[in-house]
């Protein structure tokens, strides 16, 4: 929707400030309770991807950070920028078993490579999940459903800058007002948007191919066939998903059978 226009204070990726961001015409924030934030509008500046503003929402501080600009030969910057959770893409996490834990152990798991911290927790009972192989925004939003508490991110700020950055873990956001609007429920209009991109579901490796070369060692132009790992995978040079193959694979009316969109 649509909001007053804040003011947006810019800072770069480092959280070293620029100046304010001025923007032209309307600001859409879209936000989705344990999933997406979001900001677009349009500026004469251009924000380099990764500059993070700061902005002021009632009472409360919001962060987001630019992942996205459009910038035509004339006109006006098109910017796109995602809450600062987003940086947690960039943590990893190898292995956590969480077996009988609490909702504000699990989410310390969850927090633990990062710099943000667990403010306050009022989701109660324990339960379990694993998290393998997963960057630190996918544990939080994992933790989130199993434990079923809703997300909020706290933003403080001293001195005009961030000072810190938290997780508020609760049973419910807000007040109850006796209706809970769900997809498909209670609703007399919805627009939904599915992105216009490809899945696919089996994907193809390939190492570099070994230069030819004489007997002295010398390169003669031209490579060998490129490493595949098929060898170790069954004879398959590929690796997929047959669950989602089932709902996103193509018909292939040659061979009567579902193909992968990638070709499979």
């Amino acid at each position: 929707m649509a909001v007053p226009i804040p003011m947006l204070i810019w800072f770069d990726r480092f959280d070293d400030r620029i100046g304010t961001l001025k923007v032209a015409g309307e600001l859409v924030r879209t936000e989705e309770l344990n999933g997406e934030d979001t900001l677009e509008f349009r500026c004469r500046e251009v924000p380099a991807n990764g500059d993070r503003l700061l902005w002021r929402d009632g009472d409360v501080w919001r962060e987001h950070v630019v992942v996205r600009t459009e910038e035509p030969l004339e006109g006006l910057c098109s910017v796109y920028a995602e809450s600062s959770l987003c940086e947690l893409l960039d943590d990893f996490i190898e292995e956590e078993h969480l077996t009988a834990r609490t909702a504000a152990q699990a989410m310390g798991f969850a927090l633990r490579p990062t710099r943000w911290t667990l403010a306050y927790c009022d989701v109660t009972g324990t339960a379990g999940c694993v998290l393998y192989h997963v960057n630190a925004l996918w544990a939080l939003r994992r933790v989130a459903g199993v434990w079923g508490g809703e997300v909020t991110p706290v933003i403080t700020v001293a001195n005009g800058r961030v000072a810190s950055r938290s997780i508020r873990f609760e049973a419910r956001r807000g007040a109850w007002r006796g209706l809970h609007l769900t997809y498909g429920k209670n609703m007399a209009d919805c627009t939904r948007t599915v992105l216009e991109q490809d899945v696919y579901t089996a994907l193809y490796g390939f190492g570099m191919g070994l230069p030819l070369t004489d007997e002295d060692g010398r390169y003669k132009g031209g490579y060998r066939r490129k490493l595949t790992f098929g060898e170790v995978n069954g004879g398959a040079n590929w690796v997929g998903d047959e669950d989602v193959r089932l709902v996103w694979g193509r018909w292939n009316a040659d061979a009567r059978q579902r193909c992968t969109a990638s070709g499979r």
